[in-house]
């Protein structure tokens, strides 16, 4: 990430007695400032090394960042996604160099991180160890930029982590079993359909709800998945064929709860994968949470979708399609 280039200021001359008081004059600014090492690591940065100059001046100001967890057959990581702010969700690329002293910086042992589920803070865990704290965790052969994946206690439903606590969402009033329900009778008689699933075909399909009182407005959000489990011939193209997969997202409106946002597929492999939703976070300060859905697809364990409301609808943010080699 490049967020930064270094620049010089021309100093105006001093006469007298001013040249006298500018050494304390810098001094006095230097204890009140309170610059730490990381800043001063920054200033003594490789000048024949510009991406470590730019990770380092990153570094420096200490970003907030988001973690994903991964879970595959080395086991559970906590791998850092992109920074967080009111500048907005940019995702974080450094160097080799620049993501050793990020492993220092935010994973090592000890180092604090707060899981969130469902939206909410969890009480914040300590690091076990970073990913290049003696030997490393794990490695990619011919990888020659690597992702740091630290070790921690990961509770269970946690898909995200911290680096530290976010600001607070706008309160939400609650939604009741009655209203949930009525919510959720609009997607077979006219969502489904809409999307190519007749009504009398949903009960083929495993559901899944989820309640996110993510902020947008005075109510919750609800996210619906539908999964049909029935394998469909990769050779079968999506055109005019019944999705196996749904998402809706539903939020309330002037005459109640409608859908903000839609998503189908055939969900083989010549067809748009699967969507698994993951939580919901604020990502820009703004005390709103923006969506995060992730794949059901084996190797794509970082792969992140981020969806912002906009206007009346979920639009998508960004999406994160590297993997830990990146590259």
């Amino acid at each position: 990430m490049r967020l930064f280039r270094p620049f010089t200021i021309a100093a105006p001359r001093l006469r007298g007695a001013a040249l006298r008081v500018l050494p304390l004059g810098l001094a006095l600014l230097a204890a009140g400032c309170g610059a730490t090492d990381r800043i001063k690591n920054a200033l003594r940065a490789d000048q024949a090394d510009p991406a470590w100059q730019s990770d380092s001046t990153l570094l420096a100001t200490h970003p907030d960042v988001l973690f994903r967890v991964t879970r595959d057959s080395g086991g559970a990581r906590v791998v850092p996604l992109g920074t967080m702010g009111p500048q907005g969700f940019r995702l974080l690329t450094l160097s080799d160099r620049g993501w050793r002293s990020f492993d220092l910086d935010y994973l090592a042992g000890g180092k604090s991180l707060r899981p969130y589920r469902g939206g909410r803070a969890l009480a914040p865990i300590t690091s076990t160890r970073g990913m290049w704290e003696g030997a490393p965790l794990d490695s990619i052969p011919g990888c020659s930029i690597m992702l740091p994946g630290a070790l921690a206690s990961i509770p269970d439903g946690v898909e995200f982590f911290t680096s530290g606590k976010r600001p607070p969402l706008t309160p939400v009033s609650p939604l009741s079993a009655g209203e949930l329900q009525t919510a959720l009778n609009a997607i077979p008689t006219l969502i489904a359909p809409a999307a190519g699933i007749a009504m009398s075909m949903l009960p083929r399909y495993k559901r899944a709800v989820f309640i996110a009182e993510t902020g947008k407005g005075p109510r919750p959000t609800i996210v619906v998945v539908y999964d049909d489990p029935e394998v469909v011939a990769d050779s079968v193209r999506q055109m005019g064929v019944r999705p196996r997969h749904l998402v809706v997202v539903l939020d309330k409106g002037v005459y109640g709860y409608k859908p903000t946002f839609t998503y189908t597929t055939l969900g083989n492999k010549v067809s748009p994968p699967r969507y698994r939703y993951l939580d919901h976070i604020d990502v820009d300060n703004d005390g709103k949470s923006e969506l995060f859905f992730g794949l059901t697809l084996k190797g794509a364990s970082l792969y992140t979708i981020v969806l912002r409301y906009e206007v009346d609808a979920w639009r998508e943010l960004l999406r994160n399609e590297r993997q830990r080699c990146h590259a």
